[in-house]
């Protein structure tokens, strides 16, 4: 299994720090030591569920892979209830949560699993519930680390500001991108491997060129490696065409299936791709007639999408190679009456990799003809971002995206930066813009601890301290 499969580390977010003797524990020491060692060889009995739940997900079958972990389930211990919900705590919101509450019940209140739920409240928005268990678990001395966070998220968000940055002032130290990861668990996209298992059930279903270009985009987020490789092969094995009348991308996947079989086949135990797999690629492109050279990139955007990001993590060809050889037909497709948005995003994709000038007319068509916010939040950062004067030109445009765009972070960050909002306008934008970028950090890596730190977050808690005089 490579990393999108399963992890405690990962998928359960409370027990892999009791296990590192991060979490206080209660006053009854012994017991509490006995439970975190029931805990841990709990979570080894699910080993084995954990191996099989991987070709569940892969061959498109999320519900069977759940049903391993609910025959799994000691159901006589709160324990195993615990340990099953950690490990799906991503993978299936729904059943984690059903299995922490029952967990609860069995443990008579254990405040463990209370922490979980506290988690669970939190991601679904009841705050209220949350901050109940937050302030009982406060008692406890179990709010440690980068919990204050999220009780913070809750006061700020029901109104109790005083609180809430009392909360985000008790954090002590560095969170070491613990914080980070549990909001992208919180309120991220789901795992590639349970995403990738929506998406072939879907297309299964509908046949729709929708779903599967979604599986597509999805096989992306894998990485190189046997899973994506897998992943991949059952896309192609799904959409193998049954009639000259079939569109030409489940063609295109038939003759490329080789390519994915060699990848899901192939050894990972030097971290590296094999050779073999780069080898099988390139032969499958050129045998194909795609991407490479004087091949054309296919009409299917996404799986035009994912043979340049194949070719540049292989090595293949380069992004700049790339570029000069297909962003003619690229723009020419997006410029064309029918149009097409798909090509446009991977003409951007392929400039903004490697700087080119030519970024800023796929911007500009995104923004005014497809009315794409991508599109406009990246032309307003070319604007601005490093622009010690902003014209008159470049300050109308923000505001026109402001407009257009209420509800976009990027946009709005951009606009409390540049803008000049009265002080009422701005505490309600910081505000605003804090709460967005819970949902969806912009996470970035600090240069000096080499840690990924949500750099928006803390900029938009300052700005809204600021501006409410807190």
């Amino acid at each position: 299994m490579n990393s999108q499969s399963f992890n405690v580390a990962k998928c359960g977010i409370v027990f892999v720090f009791a296990m590192a003797g991060l979490l206080p524990l209660r006053s009854e020491a012994s017991d509490r030591t006995s439970d975190i060692a029931r805990i841990e060889a709990s979570g080894r009995r699910f080993d084995e569920v954990q191996r099989a739940a991987v070709p569940d997900y892969l061959d498109g079958h999320p519900d069977r892979a759940l049903a391993r972990f609910d025959k799994a389930i000691d159901k006589a211990d709160w324990r195993s209830y615990f340990t099953a919900g950690n490990l799906l705590f991503s993978l299936h919101p729904d059943a984690s949560y059903r299995w922490h509450t029952q967990a609860y019940e069995l443990s008579k209140g254990d405040d463990l699993v209370r922490l979980e739920l506290a988690l669970h409240y939190t991601r679904r928005e009841e705050c209220p519930k949350a901050l109940e268990a937050w302030t009982a678990l406060e008692r406890s001395d179990l709010v440690t680390g980068y919990m204050p966070m999220l009780a913070g998220y809750c006061y700020l968000k029901l109104g109790d500001d005083k609180r809430a940055f009392a909360m985000f002032d008790s954090v002590k130290g560095r969170l070491h991108g613990r914080f980070e990861d549990v909001l992208e668990q919180l309120w991220g996209e789901r795992p590639a491997l349970r995403a990738h298992a929506d998406r072939l059930l879907a297309f299964r279903t509908s046949g729709s060129l929708a779903d599967l270009d979604g599986g597509l985009e999805n096989a992306i987020r894998f990485g190189i490696g046997q899973d994506r490789g897998k992943a991949l092969a059952a896309l192609a094995q799904a959409a193998a065409p049954s009639s000259p009348q079939a569109p030409a991308v489940f063609g295109q996947l038939a003759c490329l299936r080789p390519a994915f079989e060699a990848e899901a086949s192939a050894s990972e135990a030097s971290g590296d791709p094999d050779a073999s797999v780069k080898a099988e690629w390139k032969q499958r492109m050129e045998t194909c007639g795609l991407a490479l050279g004087r091949y054309p990139l296919p009409d299917d955007a996404a799986l035009a999408r994912l043979l340049v990001v194949t070719a540049i993590n292989l090595d293949i060809a380069s992004a700049q190679e790339l570029l000069a050889a297909h962003a003619a037909s690229l723009a020419g497709r997006a410029q064309s009456d029918a149009g097409d948005i798909g090509a446009l995003r991977l003409l951007a994709a392929m400039q903004a990799r490697v700087s080119d000038p030519g970024l800023k007319e796929t911007d500009e068509l995104g923004w005014t003809r497809y009315g794409d916010v991508r599109f406009a939040a990246s032309r307003l950062a070319g604007r601005l971002v490093g622009n010690p004067a902003p014209t008159a030109e470049d300050l109308a445009q923000l505001d026109r995206a402001r407009r257009q765009f209420p509800q976009d972070q990027a946009i709005l960050g951009l606009w409390l930066r540049y803008s000049s909002p009265d002080k009422e306008a701005a505490r309600a934008a910081w505000r605003e813009l804090a709460l967005m970028e819970f949902h969806s950090p912009r996470v970035e890596r600090d240069p000096i601890h080499m840690e990924r730190t949500a750099v928006g977050l803390y900029f938009a808690l300052r700005g809204y301290r600021e501006a409410a005089g807190l």
